[in-house]
């Protein structure tokens, strides 16, 4: 990832917590970073920032002088009081944020997984903006060896459409890497020229790393996938594995 990206993050096991490691870690190398989101996300998580700016205030000005203060800045629409979601900021909104600040790395949730570390986009998801040149489908390595239903994951019918496994089977490398390389699974909507990096990420959770890395060798296959991390975001070295061709 470079300084400037524009990143979107899909999937499950923790899109939040990665974007805001990746949003820190731009900032502790010089960076700014701006943080937002085209679905929802918890309220509470709005504290995981430094500075917040609501969209309805997101001017030049405001974003600008939140990331000359913090580097830092997460933009959402307002929380709903009964879900505790902060609602998606517009798309026009996105292509201005990039236009104001074109040298800042502009990082955004792309759609939900209801806290479930594996899942399938649904037809009107993920809302990737069309200046994104990274985008990362995340996966949480806690889900192998899990069933595939309602439990363990989000949309195991549609998981179960796009790698062919039945429900109920045990969630394999080989099915996490269908889905994750299949272009209506972890590659849908990419936009032309994007890069893709899948993250397995909580591989501290596996006695082994071997499923992990068996999935990456699958990914890898694939000529659209450009490479495959194995993280523990929440760790103090959050990169364990970086896989490649």
């Amino acid at each position: 990832m470079t300084s400037d990206d524009v990143v979107a993050l899909v999937g499950g096991g923790g899109k939040s917590t990665a974007m805001f490691r990746l949003a820190r870690e731009v900032v502790e190398k010089g960076g700014r970073a701006i943080t937002t989101t085209t679905t929802r996300i918890f309220g509470a998580q709005i504290a995981l920032s430094p500075a917040h700016v609501p969209a309805a205030d997101a001017t030049r000005e405001r974003v600008g002088a939140a990331l000359a203060s913090h580097g830092q800045v997460l933009i959402t629409g307002p929380t709903e009081l009964a879900t505790g979601k902060a609602e998606s900021v517009s798309l026009d909104l996105f292509t201005r944020l990039r236009a104001w600040f074109p040298d800042a790395c502009l990082l955004n949730e792309a759609d939900g997984s209801r806290m479930r570390p594996f899942k399938a986009p649904a037809a009107h998801e993920p809302v990737i903006p069309a200046e994104t040149t990274l985008v990362v489908p995340v996966v949480g390595a806690d889900v192998f060896g899990q069933t595939l239903d309602d439990d363990h994951v989000h949309r195991p019918e549609l998981i179960s459409v796009l790698s062919g496994a039945p429900i109920g089977t045990p969630i394999t490398p080989e099915i996490v890497a269908r889905v994750l390389a299949h272009p209506e699974g972890g590659r849908k909507g990419v936009p032309t020229g994007a890069r893709v990096v899948v993250v397995i990420n909580k591989v501290e959770s596996l006695p082994d790393r071997k499923p992990a890395r068996e999935t990456a060798q699958r990914l890898l296959q694939d000529p659209a996938i450009h490479s495959v991390v194995l993280t523990s975001v929440r760790a103090k070295e959050a990169v364990l594995e970086v896989c490649t061709r």
